[in-house]
């Protein structure tokens, strides 16, 4: 795209948003990436437009990397040291553009002789109008006086232009770096490349403490740690307990205080180094399709089939990877993080996304790894899941503890269905295909007819791949069905705003602004930040205050999924549909979650749509279930609507 903009927009306004990609990478050090990219350009700007395409990528390219460092350096005061900067920028073009004029004397002679024939017609034009003979004799002089000093001014056009670019580049970055500014996030592993072979086991952690950059608390403190090859290690503990900062220290992130002893390089992402495995696998997916990502970056052949029937995604090797549901994702993170055969296995929450039997599927899978050699460590808050391991090390407030008692929970409190039911959502032979009309056309939902009243509550279960998440995103009006039609009081929902809000699984892509007041009232539709209308949407959820003006990358995964609740909210929507609102909660998180939906239904009236794999708790928010199989329904309890 750079290329081809470059080549074929004339220099202006446009061209000068060819070089905004460039002045990100610049801005946060990715020098190697720029390079690549203006070289990666060039090419095609050689192939589209020609030399002189090329040279505007060059330049372009010159300019980004001038404004996005000075932005990184200076900050606020970068505007004087992206003109001071951009001067010789302009003057070495302005000696290359009038060195190529007098080089190439016919190209100039045309250039000049076309410049003076357009200006002498309009002198004419002028004299035949009744112009003076002073005003006609000013202009002929002028353009003598052009035409011998050609290089003065074709070269002063090059300098203003180079300069006016950058400062205009500069003025729209800023602007699209303060919309978009986040809190600098903490850096999450070592920058300096590793040489020699990987041997990341046996790893020590030997009084291990972490304090992220601009904590005022430590994540971790005082830990002692011994993992060794062929183990199942379980670190277990509640939202915010430090699991996730623990198993980045054991796959290279350096600690603050104390020592972590390992044999040799960690190897992360290579061939018997250390694999991990996020909670969200989006990140890590990056093939086209499922055999192009468990292909992706390695040297080695890969048995695509064997890998796939381990991790239970037979017959899925052609099948786009945006087509797969969020179990498959995590199963075939899984699948590509073996294909390395890494010494050292570490599985952050990877079930949070996965159905029950799959759940068990996975973890047997983890256990076994573990019996061939691979050391493993799984991450979790689930106490049957960490039942398969060799060995269960419990977090709490970054320390070590002995296992906590697990107090009993109480007898829950089925929810009831409306007593005088009106239809308000309604689906009606709903068919929906991803990629149709191609050779990896998939169909993710088969003739679902549904109707659901005002003030209900709606639990969608199913396996992964049943249709799910594709329903949610049809009842949200996100995604308008290949078939059928989805309606709120008969009008479709995809033609609607504001009136159905929606959780997605991963909360914290859902949240878009830097803080929590910001993401609140901007999704409300406030042009300012009111501070006491967040305090009291924060109070409505159960949240403190002081959240108010925190950093979303600050929010642990509980609060995260409240706050992007809470943003739906302020909408005051009719119907709110979350997609697996309990993944990744620990057990407080959960009931916390289940009495705020429980209380919307049954308080404020709001028709609530879960998607969940996860049934503990449900029935205190839903009166009926819905069952889906293969795209379609083949049951419905609780108070059937038809």
């Amino acid at each position: 795209m750079l290329s081809v903009v470059a080549g074929l927009i004339p220099v202006g306004v446009a061209q000068v948003l060819v070089a905004l990609p460039v002045a990100f990478l610049a801005a946060i050090g990715r020098l190697r990436a720029i390079v690549a990219a203006t070289v990666a350009a060039g090419v095609v700007a050689l192939v589209a437009g020609g030399p002189f395409a090329v040279a505007a990528v060059v330049v372009l390219a010159g300019i980004g990397t001038l404004v996005g460092f000075a932005h990184r350096r200076w900050g606020d005061l970068a505007l004087p040291f992206v003109f001071a900067g951009s001067i010789p920028i302009g003057l070495l073009l302005a000696a290359l553009v009038d060195g190529l004029l007098l080089l190439f004397d016919r190209t100039r002679v045309l250039l000049l002789d076309s410049l003076e024939a357009s200006m002498r017609g309009v002198i004419r034009t002028f004299e035949a109008v009744g112009a003076g003979k002073q005003f006609v004799d000013t202009w002929n002089t002028t353009l003598d006086v052009l035409v011998r000093l050609w290089w003065v001014w074709i070269g002063g056009a090059v300098l203003i232009g180079a300069v006016g670019t950058a400062l205009l580049c500069f003025g729209i970055f800023r602007v699209v770096a303060l919309r978009s500014r986040w809190a600098s996030p903490a850096p999450e592993w070592p920058e300096r490349a590793e040489r020699g072979e990987p041997a990341p086991l046996p790893v020590a952690l030997r009084a291990v403490g972490y304090r992220y950059p601009g904590g005022t608390a430590d994540a971790l403190t005082d830990i002692d740690l011994t993992v060794g090859p062929g183990e199942f290690v379980a670190i277990v503990g509640g939202n915010g307990s430090g699991k996730s900062t623990l198993v980045r220290l054991l796959a290279g992130l350096e600690p603050t205080t104390g020592l972590v002893d390992r044999p040799g390089p960690v190897g992360l992402g290579r061939p018997g180094g250390t694999a991990m495995i996020f909670q969200h696998p989006d990140s890590q997916v990056l093939g086209r399709t499922v055999a192009e990502d468990l292909r992706w970056g390695s040297s080695e052949d890969v048995d695509v089939d064997a890998l796939l029937a381990r991790v239970g995604l037979d017959g899925l090797a052609d099948r786009a990877t945006e087509d797969l549901s969020g179990g498959q994702l995590q199963r075939l993170a899984l699948a590509a993080a073996w294909a390395r055969r890494p010494a050292l296995l570490i599985a952050d929450e990877i079930t949070a996304m996965v159905d029950s039997d799959s759940r068990a599927g996975l973890i047997g899978l983890l256990a076994s790894l573990a019996r061939e050699g691979t050391a493993v460590v799984l991450v979790t808050h689930l106490d049957d899941e960490a039942a398969a391991a060799d060995r269960v090390v419990h977090l709490d407030g970054g320390r070590i503890v002995p296992r906590p008692e697990t107090p009993p929970r109480p007898a829950p409190v089925p929810a009831a269905a409306p007593s005088f039911p009106q239809p308000l959502l309604e689906l009606r032979g709903v068919t929906h295909v991803y990629a149709a009309g191609t050779p990896w056309a998939h169909t993710a939902l088969r003739d679902v007819s549904l109707t659901i009243c005002r003030g209900e509550g709606v639990l969608v279960v199913g396996a992964n791949g049943s249709g799910k998440s594709t329903l949610a995103w049809i009842l949200a009006g996100l995604t308008r069905p290949t078939r059928g039609t989805c309606t709120l009081n008969d009008t479709p929902t995809a033609e609607l705003r504001g009136q159905i809000g929606m959780v997605f699984q991963q909360a914290r892509l859902q949240l878009q602004r830097p803080t929590v007041a910001q993401e609140i009232c901007d999704v409300a539709g406030m042009p300012h930040v009111d501070r006491a209308y967040v305090a009291a949407v924060l109070h409505r959820m159960g949240l403190p205050p002081d959240l108010t003006d925190r950093p979303v990358d600050r929010l642990s995964g509980g609060q995260m999924r409240r706050i992007a609740i809470a943003a739906q909210l302020a909408r005051s929507p009719r119907v709110l549909v979350l997609d697996e609102p309990l993944a990744g909660l620990d057990a407080a998180g959960c009931r916390e979650i289940v009495s705020i939906l429980a209380h919307l239904r049954a308080v404020e009236h709001v028709t609530v749509v879960v998607i969940s794999h996860d049934l503990h708790g449900m029935e205190e928010v839903c009166s009926r279930t819905v069952v889906l199989d293969e795209g379609r329904v083949v049951q419905q309890t609780g108070a059937v609507i038809a």
